[in-house]
């Protein structure tokens, strides 16, 4: 079997190149001039140079797939509307319509569960549980979420669309070994005492390993009950925020505590009128605190993989302790927490 990967050079994406070939898919990986493919060269995939905003590119990469993966996407708390909709919405649907011109038969997207976040001035969300039948958000105080909520919304519309099956897929918390992305700047973030929690309450979440994650790819790129579905996917295991951060942060060899919490509405109040400023002198740069930022940092949201587990079989095997073993070796090879902190400056 082929797959077609959007996003195999990152985090989340080069994992399931990874088990792809182990598991005896030919993988195919649309790559930027500038991607770092050697990993990719060393498993033999075959590479397709393009990116989300070359749509000539994505009406050719899922030529003779049969699954495709759409992992890429434009990830930031801080951009123009019209890009996020240029590399989010646009791209996914140039993708959904090749990938049925070319006859591929499922089409998995990497979601977000935080599509389901809701928070303004007065109210932060405070999600215990919740499945996927949970409803979409009225309004998002960001254009990352509203541009995934669109996409979301387009690749279920395609489902059985001319014999296209679509799935969608919101892990929570990805976390875990290789992570130089999110990692780095939460640590950045408590190197210069500027993690603060915000809000009130346990702040709990759901974390979602990256290997739990690739596992249930696989399954959703195999299992006949998957179509047509959105499945939250995680660790199976609640967690307060906080005690979640420290952890990762203490294998990232950073001794880190908790302080006050600023209040709720203090700090949205300031997000929001930094992002005001921002926007007024077009910064490209974004304000040392967002709107998204302080729903992060504020909201509980814990999500049931009750539906994965029954329909796809799924079973989160990499359990917290293991995780944050795996993750402090990886932290001592790369060659600690400054060589960690160093990837802030390539993000």
């Amino acid at each position: 079997m082929k797959a077609i990967v959007t996003g195999g050079t990152g985090f989340i994406g080069g994992k399931l190149v990874e088990a792809l070939v182990r598991n005896g898919y030919e993988v195919r990986c649309l790559i930027r001039k500038t991607s770092n493919v050697s990993r990719l060269k060393e498993l033999g995939v075959e590479l397709f140079l393009g990116d989300l905003g070359d749509l000539e590119a994505l009406r050719n990469l899922p030529d003779g797939g049969e699954v495709v993966f759409h992992l890429a996407a434009l990830v930031t708390d801080w951009g123009d509307a019209d890009n996020f909709y240029k590399y989010n919405v646009l791209a996914t649907k140039e993708l959904l319509e090749s990938s049925k011109t070319h006859g591929v038969k499922r089409f998995v997207y990497m979601s977000s569960s935080t599509v389901v976040w809701k928070s303004d001035f007065w109210n932060i969300h405070k999600l215990i549980d919740i499945d996927e039948t949970y409803p979409y958000t009225e309004k998002h105080t960001d254009n990352y979420n509203a541009s995934k909520t669109q996409a979301e919304k387009l690749v279920l519309k395609y489902n059985k669309n001319e014999g296209l099956e679509t799935i969608v897929v919101r892990p929570s918390n990805v976390w875990g070994a290789g992570d130089t992305v999110i990692l780095p700047r939460i640590a950045m973030a408590a190197k210069k005492g500027i993690l603060y929690p915000m809000g009130s309450g346990e702040r709990s979440v759901t974390p979602c390993h990256v290997y739990n994650l690739v596992n249930a790819l696989l399954l959703i790129a195999e299992n006949n009950k998957a179509p047509g579905n959105i499945y939250f996917i995680n660790d199976g295991v609640k967690i307060p925020y906080m005690e979640f951060l420290a952890k990762q942060l203490s294998a990232s060899g950073i001794d880190w505590t908790a302080g006050f919490s600023i209040p709720y509405k203090f700090a949205y109040a300031v997000a929001a009128i930094l992002e005001v400023v921002f926007k007024l002198i077009k910064s490209k740069k974004p304000p040392v605190l967002t709107k998204m930022a302080v729903a992060v940092l504020s909201g509980s949201r814990s999500y049931s993989i009750e539906k994965a587990r029954t329909e796809l079989g799924y079973k989160p095997e990499v359990k917290m302790d293991e995780g944050i073993k795996e993750l402090k070796k990886w932290v001592t090879e790369l060659g600690g927490t400054d060589e960690l902190l160093k990837h802030v400056l390539k993000i």
